[in-house]
């Protein structure tokens, strides 16, 4: 809404010039009335402008560029093989650090997967949650902290194929963390995902030429409504943690780090989460980790979980194993 007043001060003023006294009084009566109906007007403009402003100020995450001029961005150094800040100043890190809340209700959760070990003939600096009781997999799975969200990719895996969800988000202060076979996603993520190209089979690459609009979220924000795979009943989902300031022990064993020398940005800065929530499901989710899921398999293996009796090392002299 715009008031627009005209006042002809020449004509005003020729008028003065021929007027008595107290005629000149009276105009300048009127022009203090004039100046201070102008006066109000902008005043209650300004407070429209701001109750506007306000009232377009959206709670929907935000591309963490167009909030911040600098904003904290990691980058892996191949050659020097360590995390650096592209841009941007990092924060320190809570020490020790926890995160706000654990992504999952830990009351639904009936068994782990160990951080640095071997899946199969696979390698997976990564652990995970197992919801068996879940007769659907509908399971909320929640930001433990506020990060930004750097990647996100959607593929085909499993028999029947079944569109899986790959989020990375990183902190300001170099802490990264990963969920994977994420079903259905939340709204906002969703919303997301609908611009990143289209899925593949097996295939969890992201494309360096398409550029991914990183975003913010905060702590308890929903990320996915279900997990896994419902054809098969198989649920659970990934949970990854990385630590971008320094290497993680078992890296710096010659042995092991010859073994593992292709992925280094993550397998060599993957640390152990059963510590970093808060206490109470802490305690829970390291009595998990003593819990023997295949009786077949009995063996509590980890690179990273000083609770586990055995890492890679100890068995087939470090190599890949599905026993």
């Amino acid at each position: 809404m715009g008031v627009v007043i005209i006042i002809d001060f020449s004509y005003s003023y020729c008028m003065c010039q021929k007027q008595t006294h107290e005629s000149g009084f009276a105009h300048l009566f009127l022009i203090i009335i004039v100046l201070a109906v102008v006066a109000g007007v902008g005043f209650a403009g300004f407070n429209v402008y701001k109750s506007k402003d306000k009232s377009s100020q959206s709670s929907q995450p935000t591309s963490s560029e167009s909030k911040n001029s600098d904003p904290v961005k990691w980058a892996f150094n191949e050659k020097e093989l360590q995390w650096f800040t592209q841009s941007g100043k990092p924060t320190k890190c809570k020490n020790p650090f926890i995160f706000d809340q654990t992504p999952v209700d830990i009351a639904q959760v009936t068994s782990l997967l160990m951080p640095g070990s071997y899946r199969g003939y696979n390698y997976k600096p990564h652990g995970g949650f197992r919801i068996d009781n879940s007769p659907d997999g509908k399971v909320e799975v929640k930001m433990p902290i506020d990060a930004t969200l750097v990647s996100l990719t959607r593929y085909y895996e499993g028999n029947p194929s079944t569109l899986q969800y790959l989020l990375t988000f990183e902190t300001d202060c170099g802490i990264a963390f990963r969920f994977d076979h994420l079903y259905t996603l939340a709204p906002a993520f969703q919303k997301i995902a609908d611009t990143t190209p289209e899925p593949k089979k097996d295939d969890t690459r992201t494309d360096p030429n398409l550029p991914f609009a990183r975003t913010k979220f905060k702590s308890g924000d929903v990320v996915a409504t279900a997990i896994g795979f419902p054809a098969t009943k198989n649920f659970g989902f990934d949970f990854g943690v990385y630590d971008y300031r320094s290497r993680n022990e078992i890296s710096k064993n010659s042995k092991w780090a010859g073994i593992h020398n292709q992925y280094q940005s993550h397998e060599w800065f993957a640390s152990c989460w059963f510590g970093m929530f808060p206490s109470n499901d802490a305690n829970k989710i390291k009595a998990l980790g003593k819990v023997v899921v295949n009786p077949s398999k009995p063996n509590i293996i980890s690179d990273l979980c000083s609770e586990a009796p055995y890492n890679t090392l100890d068995f087939n002299n470090g190599q890949p194993t599905d026993s």
